[in-house]
């Protein structure tokens, strides 16, 4: 579905919105028409126009900025795409809800409306309203880092849709409405954009243009018929694509160290520096200090990690330092309860440019050293739980509470906050392996790793066996979880 959705569906739309207003011109030259309706009610005409006109001006502007900023991992274009989206957005909105509420209350409007000029504003309303949810609501910002790099790919005919695949559920029905706009607007009046009626933006009564041009049969460049201005309109939107899709694979973080890394493989698909900045730099921002654009979204249960700083959660280590291992796992799976997507359709290529990208970001990185083995699990018994019991009391309840509910008396001076195991899901993973290593390597910075170690300056060995790491995962999966 996602191979469709991404890297099949895309085209369909793109051929109609190119050859059906061509197909229309050729055949059917007097239908291209707006069927005007401004004798009636001409006040609320006027504001809903300038609104809807102006509006899809800006976002339009928007989007090409937001389009060609993300491909070349411009954070200032993005955030100029963030504010021309959301003004063109909003008079977008209120022109096209004033529009149509006119087009339903005006009888003579009424009676002359077809179903394509209530459809048009139904799709308006619908794709602002997901843009404009998602950036006043989720606040997901950043996404042109991704989307651009998406949108590229389609015209180098090599698509990628693994691109897309990591983005929101709100994202994704986003362009996706506008794709089926895109190849629905052919069929429509819309197809009065391509005679570019400059004059309509200062709202004079009536536009007109010479009918010895307009219909003539033959096709000509001088920019005098409807024919010549379908061709330079059409021509204009495929030289602004091409040239995007010459500049996929340009971004990088602005570190020196990762030019030495492909942005490109040799089948087409992003690597490296460039899918970084399509993939990550929308939350950790293009240089990796956990600063992008979408970082404070409230739909984040933590804030994204500073790349630099190197303190990674889910490690696998003894000394708490995550090993290439863990990043690849990291960015395969996800965090989806805190609100990091799993990049599972990325190809093992593409995930080991990426850990080599981070390998770039992290300031001095430390050696990993001994990895923990995670040993066969022992069969539940009562000695078991009951040692599940004592342990968690005595190591886990000061801070995640005895009932679990993440309340311990050292919970108030913890950032992040000790997971509520009966209310939250846990980050990790709950199956028993995940749970093992998560009890014995810890969570840094927070959670110190359980599982016994020696001390290299004293030699004191210190911390929870295997068994009583076993015990305690049960204790927690029986106890909180329900699922022993």
């Amino acid at each position: 579905m996602n191979q469709f959705l991404w890297g099949v569906y895309p085209y369909l739309c793109i051929v109609l919105f190119f050859v059906v207003p061509i197909v229309r011109m050729v055949f059917r030259p007097f239908a291209w028409s707006t069927r005007a309706s401004g004798m009636f009610h001409r006040r609320s005409l006027g504001v809903a126009s300038l609104l809807l006109h102006w509006g899809l001006l800006l976002v339009l502007v928007g989007h090409l900025t937001g389009l060609f900023g993300g491909l070349i991992g411009s954070e200032n274009a993005v955030e100029i795409f963030y504010w021309t989206g959301l003004a063109g957005g909003v008079a977008v909105l209120l022109g096209s809800i004033m529009a149509l509420y006119r087009r339903i209350a005006v009888p003579e409007v009424r009676a002359m409306s077809q179903s394509d000029d209530y459809i048009v504003h139904v799709f308006l309303i619908g794709i602002v309203g997901l843009a404009l949810y998602q950036v006043l609501v989720d606040r997901i910002f950043g996404m042109a880092f991704a989307a651009g790099a998406w949108a590229a790919s389609l015209w180098t005919l090599s698509p990628q849709p693994e691109l897309m695949a990591s983005a929101s559920l709100i994202t994704k029905l986003h362009v996706l409405v506008a794709l089926t706009f895109v190849g629905y607007l052919p069929f429509t009046k819309l197809v009065h954009v391509w005679t570019f009626p400059i004059n309509y933006f200062v709202r004079p009564y009536q536009s007109m243009r010479t009918e010895r041009y307009r219909f003539q049969r033959r096709w000509e460049l001088a920019m005098r018929s409807d024919k010549s201005w379908l061709v330079y309109g059409l021509g204009a939107v495929a030289a602004a694509f091409l040239t995007a899709a010459a500049l996929l694979g340009q971004a990088s973080p602005t570190s020196a160290t990762n030019a030495t890394h492909a942005s490109i493989a040799e089948d087409g698909r992003l690597m490296g520096p460039a899918l970084y900045v399509a993939q990550c730099a929308r939350c950790h921002g293009v240089d990796g200090h956990g600063d992008g654009a979408g970082a404070a979204s409230p739909t984040f249960s933590a804030p994204p990690r500073d790349l630099t700083a190197g303190q990674y959660r889910f490690v696998s280590t003894l000394s708490g330092v995550a090993t290439d291992d863990d990043l690849r796992a990291t960015i395969r799976n996800g965090i989806v309860s805190s609100g990091m997507p799993a990049f599972d359709g990325l190809t093992d290529a593409q995930v080991d440019s990426l850990v080599a990208v981070l390998d770039t970001l992290w300031i001095d990185r430390p050696e990993a050293g001994a990895a923990i083995e995670v040993p066969p699990r022992p069969a539940i018994t009562p000695t078991l739980l009951a040692t599940g019991a004592r342990v968690f009391r005595e190591t886990c309840a000061s801070c995640h509470g005895d009932e679990g509910r993440g309340n311990g008396p050292a919970s108030a001076a913890l950032n992040p906050h000790p997971r509520n195991f009966l209310e939250e899901e846990i980050k990790a993973g709950n199956e028993p392996e995940q749970m093992y290593m998560t009890v014995a390597a810890g969570l840094p910075p927070a959670m110190p790793g359980f599982l016994q170690r020696r001390d290299r300056a004293t030699g004191q060995v210190s911390g929870l066996s295997p068994d009583d790491v076993w015990a305690v995962v049960v204790h927690i999966r029986s106890e909180f979880l329900r699922l022993e």
